[in-house]
């Protein structure tokens, strides 16, 4: 199974998709926004990064950008409740711009985020 990142600055949602990850057979390192995500990302390999969209410690668009501005070769799947005063398809448009594989709207189901995890790893190129 794939070693996942997972990014979510609420805890309680970072718990949830943990335990849908590992259920799916995944191992999953957590943090808990994008500028903590950054050396977690340098240090490590990971087969897929799943990342919310809007953190207060880096968010989700500017950690995508820093990782493909990188050269780094893992795959994102981005989760969004919606942007501040915002339409929730403005934050799926925003993150397939900044280069995610795949988005997800909250509140995410299992079996959706295990797809998803699933597509964007089968998709790889190494």
């Amino acid at each position: 199974m794939a070693s996942v990142l997972l990014v979510d600055d609420v805890m309680i949602t970072r718990y949830t998709l943990r335990l849908f990850l590992e259920r799916g057979g995944h191992t999953v390192t957590e943090c808990s926004g994008g500028d903590e995500a950054i050396p977690v990302l340098s240090a490590s390999r990971f087969d897929v990064l799943v990342t919310d969209v809007w953190m207060a410690a880096g968010d989700g668009l500017s950690l995508i950008n820093r990782i493909k501005s990188a050269g780094l070769n893992v795959p994102v799947v981005a989760v969004t409740g919606g942007a501040p005063r915002a339409p929730q398809e403005y934050s799926v448009d925003e993150a397939q711009k900044a280069g995610a594989d795949r988005v997800l709207m909250k509140p995410v189901g299992l079996d959706e985020l295990l797809r998803a995890v699933a597509e964007v790893t089968a998709n790889r190129t190494n």
